[in-house]
C-alpha cells in the first residue's frame, strides 16, 4: 500500500509559472523593474525640478503675495523634492548613510568647500550685518539648515548613490539641473545682483559640493559648508519676515503692475 504523499502543494506563480523557479524569476524581476523606474525619475530631476518649481514659483506669484509666494514655493520644494523625492527614489537607510559615512576630505576638497561660505560672508552677510536682528538671525540659521541638507540629498546623495561610477550621469548632470533651479524662486524675489549672476554663483556652491560628494561617496563633508553658505543669506531671510529688500519691492511692483494689466487677481 503506497504511503501518502508528503510532497508540498505548488500554486502557480504570480507569472503564471507554477513551480519555485518561477515564483523567484518573478520576485527578481519585480524590484528591477522598481529599481529601472527610480534611476529613470533620478534622472529626470534635473529637468522636472527647474520645470516643475518654476510653475509653482508663478503660479503662487500671481495668487498671492510675494512673501507668501516665496515662502510657500520653498515649502513645496523642500517637502516634494529634497526629501520626499529622495527618501521614495533610494530609501532612508541609503541616505543615512549618506550623511554619516564618508572618505575625509582632501586638501582640495576642503579648500573648494570653504569657497562658497567665504564668498556668502563677504558678499551678503557681512554688508548687511547691520540688518540682522535676532528674528533674522533665527529664520538664516533654520532654513539655511533646512535648504541645505534638502538639498544636498536630492542633488548630490540621490545621484551619487545610484550612480558611483558614471561622473555624468551621478555629478555633472545633477549639478546642472542643480544651477538651473535657482531661477525658479527668483520669479518672486529676483537677486539684486541678477538672476544669471546669481545661478552662477550657486553652481560655484554645486560644484565644490558636487567634488566632495563624488569623491567620498557621501554628502557628509557638504552639509557644513553648504548650511554656512545658505545661513548667510540676509536678504532672503528678512524677506520672510516681511521686510522687503530693493528686491522684493521691485517685485511687489511687478506683480501690482501685471494685476493692473489685467492679470490674475
Amino acid at each position: 500500500m503506497r504511503g501518502l504523499d508528503m510532497s508540498p502543494i505548488r500554486f502557480p506563480s504570480v507569472e503564471g509559472h507554477s513551480g519555485p523557479s518561477g515564483s523567484g524569476q518573478a520576485v527578481r524581476q519585480a524590484p528591477d523593474s522598481r529599481r529601472r523606474l527610480r534611476r529613470a525619475a533620478i534622472m529626470a530631476v534635473p529637468v522636472l525640478v527647474p520645470v516643475s518649481m518654476s510653475a509653482v514659483f508663478a503660479y503662487l506669484g500671481h495668487r498671492s503675495s510675494p512673501r507668501t509666494a516665496y515662502t510657500a514655493g520653498f515649502v513645496v520644494y523642500w517637502g516634494a523634492w529634497c526629501f520626499g523625492f529622495p527618501l521614495w527614489a533610494i530609501g532612508p537607510r541609503r541616505l543615512l548613510h549618506g550623511m554619516v559615512h564618508g572618505r575625509h576630505p582632501q586638501r582640495l576638497e576642503a579648500a573648494l568647500l570653504v569657497v562658497p561660505p567665504l564668498g556668502a560672508l563677504a558678499t551678503e552677510l557681512w554688508p548687511k550685518r547691520a540688518l540682522v536682528d535676532p528674528p533674522t538671525a533665527a529664520v538664516m540659521v533654520s532654513t539655511g539648515l533646512v535648504n541645505a541638507l534638502g538639498e544636498e540629498l536630492l542633488w548630490r546623495q540621490a545621484f551619487v548613490a545610484e550612480f558611483p561610477d558614471d561622473v555624468v550621469r551621478g555629478a555633472l548632470w545633477p549639478l546642472l539641473g542643480f544651477a538651473m533651479w535657482h531661477l525658479a524662486p527668483q520669479i518672486v524675489l529676483p537677486s539684486s545682483r541678477g538672476r544669471w549672476p546669481f545661478v552662477a554663483a550657486a553652481t560655484v556652491v554645486g560644484a565644490a559640493s558636487t567634488y566632495s560628494a563624488w569623491r567620498s561617496g557621501s554628502i557628509r563633508n557638504c552639509l557644513g559648508p553648504h548650511a554656512v553658505t545658505d545661513g548667510c543669506g540676509v536678504t532672503a531671510a528678512r524677506f520672510r519676515l516681511g521686510h522687503p529688500s530693493d528686491s522684493g519691492r521691485r517685485a511687489t511692483e511687478e506683480q501690482s503692475g501685471m494685476r493692473s494689466c489685467g492679470g490674475p487677481p
